[in-house]
């Protein structure tokens, strides 16, 4: 039998994710807002400087794609193995209307020419529907 610390840490390492929500927090949860994700995967010798990440590039993507929010999860190690992601960012938007109108700001040449300042990381992007 599976105990719950067991469970816990393999909801933690495992590749997926489920999502448990009451009635009660589906009422709650109100319309669902668009999400653009970028995901850095890790790989032995990446070069992810964080610091410069939060400190200049969040900025300057949020200027410029007008986001209502903006989650950063930053990868840390499990015991001796590396993280799988060096980072995750997770942008909210109130429409898919307003995901097209960032993707479409000629703005957006200068936040891609400034990727190869803090990474080498080719990034993973997901646009999502939060609910």
């Amino acid at each position: 039998m599976l105990n719950r610390r067991d469970f816990m840490w393999g909801a933690a390492t495992g590749v997926g994710a489920m999502t448990v929500m009451s009635p009660e927090m589906l009422q709650a949860a109100g319309e669902p807002t668009m999400s653009f994700n970028v995901i850095y995967p890790n790989h032995d010798g990446a070069r992810f400087d964080a610091n410069y990440y939060r400190s200049t590039h969040i900025p300057l993507v949020m200027k410029v794609m007008k986001a209502t929010s903006v989650i950063l999860i930053e990868g840390v190690p499990m015991g001796s193995a590396a993280a799988p992601y060096a980072m995750i960012a997770h942008f909210q938007f109130a429409s898919s209307e307003a995901i097209q109108a960032a993707l479409a700001d000629p703005a957006m040449a200068e936040l891609r020419a400034d990727v190869a300042k803090f990474t080498d990381i080719k990034p993973t992007i997901m646009l999502g529907k939060s609910v």
